[in-house]
């Protein structure tokens, strides 16, 4: 637990309330007394994933893995313990005690020391835009009220303007006392070549600061304000803190209007992003000008498996769009694409017809199967042999990789009619192609289930529900009497904690196992329901039964040997002795 009071940490953990902190990175539906959602850890289209308030705990059903909220951060923020509890007590409001130097990686702490740079680059070009009195500034000011941005998007996006100035950022960054070395691996100036010093990446240009989806501040993308000042956006290179394709400019924002919606438009750039938003569209997020990545998609599969593509008219969009299908149906989402009037983007759509008018193109998307047709036969005529055959094989191609065989057979029934080919052509085509989907068992899940016997889960599901059956257990059994391994670490921990006080709780235990695979088997059994428990006296005596059995039968099986022994060496006293024991052990089975 590294150098962090036990009673420090406990405290981090009851300020952290786990619907609240899991609700920062995936979309929680209430189910009863618990909430669902779709599984962060592993690809699924129906929700597995449970958190429990009461308990304070999360458990998938599906993966396997859970824990407490300390147990969440480490695994999706890929941190150590203490550094997970750091993470949460800052957002608690708790401090942490620093009297000896932090555990904490290299890495992380240049983590940290990038994000803090970020923070003060951001305040920076902010402040800029909006006090600065140079006349390019202005031109910042007027270019996004041109555009229609408002003052108060401005805060909220933390917009901002690089001066026209060689060095603006980098004097203002070494007046707080940031290293030219520190500012370099953040990203905001670059070497100079040939030369000593550095000089600001971004200059003259409107800032669209880039957060992740805590908000935390990443990178930047920025904008020319003059056609002399090379490309009319440029992005932060990668860093410490950020690598490219990973991010969806927005999705902090819209987060919450996404789950509850269940449905996401995804656009390409900025202000695509921005106008809608600002005109009430909720479920918006950008993919920083890029066809979707694998990490994007499964960072919105955290809030919905329903996407909406929608970017531009132009070749370039429309192939973006191309080229982020076969992923989005790889990670099990469900795809449609709208379109725009030719040569308009949602910004200027929505300036000149309004945003029920661009709502109302939200909810006339196509299928991506009528999408991609479409996109082939304005390449290949669907009138010749040689463009069915094209436009057959690409569509089979991207068919193939639905996990769904009715989705399958459905969609290539669908494809022979808009090809006008006999669909038995079409389907002993596609059998080549179309392969049924794997269904491995999830290897944590296997691991899982053959890691206790039967009976020692019960028991141990019924120590975690209430404690008092720990105290009863102790008359006849101990952590000795399980297997060594992963069971018997977490007896070892509810008997410690169980000496200490009678009111221990599932969270005091997660304390005590902050690695993965107890987690993961604490909030599995936890969440074991009470009717699958039954009687619980009547499994209790059952389980202690059963274990003190499988302890007499092993001390038989030693007794014995150890006569054997004794025989062996014509000890006779010991003979005796052994002999005498074997028949008491066998008194006390009866």
């Amino acid at each position: 637990m590294g150098l962090i009071p036990n009673d420090v940490i406990q405290q981090v953990i009851e300020r952290s309330d786990i619907v609240e902190v899991i609700g920062n990175y995936t979309a929680l539906k209430k189910a009863g007394r618990n909430f669902k959602a779709l599984c962060p850890f592993h690809h699924e289209k129906t929700p597995s994933f449970v958190v429990n308030p009461d308990k304070q705990i999360f458990h998938c059903f599906g993966c396997g893995v859970g824990g407490n909220a300390v147990g969440f951060v480490m695994r999706l923020e890929h941190l150590e313990f203490p550094e997970a509890v750091r993470f949460l007590a800052q957002k608690a409001g708790v401090v942490v005690p620093e009297s000896e130097p932090a555990l904490s990686s290299p890495s992380r702490q240049l983590r940290e020391e990038v994000l803090k740079v970020n923070n003060l680059a951001v305040g920076f070009f902010h402040e800029t835009l909006l006090t600065s009195r140079e006349a390019d500034a202005k031109v910042a000011r007027d270019y996004l009220k041109g555009r229609g941005v408002n003052l108060d998007t401005v805060k909220k996006f933390q917009l901002g303007f690089a001066p026209n100035e060689w060095d603006a950022l980098l004097k203002y960054l070494k007046s707080k006392g940031i290293s030219e070395e520190l500012a370099s691996k953040a990203g905001l100036i670059i070497a100079r070549e040939g030369k000593v010093g550095y000089y600001d990446r971004f200059r003259n240009r409107v800032i669209f600061p880039i957060a992740d989806i805590q908000g935390r501040w990443m990178a930047f993308g920025a904008r020319a304000l003059e056609a002399t000042d090379g490309a009319k956006y440029i992005n932060s290179p990668e860093t410490p803190v950020y690598t490219k394709g990973q991010h969806m400019f927005g999705l902090s924002l819209t987060k919450a209007g996404v789950g509850k919606l269940d449905k996401i438009v995804v656009v390409e750039g900025y202000m695509d992003m921005i106008m809608p938003y600002i005109h009430g569209v909720e479920n918006i997020a950008a993919s920083l000008g890029t066809a979707l990545t694998a990490d994007q998609i499964r960072l919105v599969r955290r809030y919905t498996p329903n996407v909406v593509m929608l970017f531009d008219t132009d070749a370039a969009g429309q192939s973006a769009i191309v080229r982020s299908l076969d992923l989005l149906i790889d990670e099990g989402m469900n795809v449609r694409v709208a379109t725009l009037t030719q040569g308009q983007d949602p910004d200027s759509f929505i300036r000149q017809q309004g945003v029920e008018a661009f709502k109302a193109r939200i909810d006339g998307a196509v299928s991506l199967l009528d999408f991609k047709f479409n996109w082939l036969a304005a390449q290949h005529d669907p009138q010749t042999v040689e463009g069915k055959s094209k436009i057959s094989q690409e569509l089979l191609a991207t068919i193939a990789r639905f996990k769904d065989e009715v989705a399958k057979y459905e969609l290539t029934r669908e494809l022979a009619k808009k090809l006008s080919i006999p669909e038995g052509v079409l389907l002993k085509q596609a059998d080549k192609g179309l392969r049924p989907p794997s269904f491995e068992k999830p290897v944590a899940e296997a691991r899982l289930s053959a890691s206790l016997e039967e009976g020692q889960e019960l028991l141990l599901a019924l120590f975690l529900k209430d404690p008092a059956w720990v105290t009863a257990a102790k008359e006849t059994i101990g952590p000795e009497d399980f297997p060594e391994g992963l069971a018997r670490r977490i007896i070892e921990a509810v008997w410690s904690l169980s000496h200490e006080t009678v009111s221990w709780s599932v969270n005091d235990l997660l304390m005590r196992l902050p690695d993965e695979p107890a987690q993961d088997l604490v909030a599995r059994l936890i969440s074991v329901e009470e009717k699958k428990l039954g009687d619980a006296a009547l499994v209790f005596q059952d389980c202690v039964g059963k274990i003190r059995k499988e302890k007499q039968r092993k001390a038989r099986g030693e007794l014995l040997e150890a006569i054997r022994r004794a025989e062996a060496l014509q000890d006779t006293r010991k003979l005796e002795e052994l002999r005498e024991q074997f028949n008491q052990l066998l008194k006390t089975s009866c």
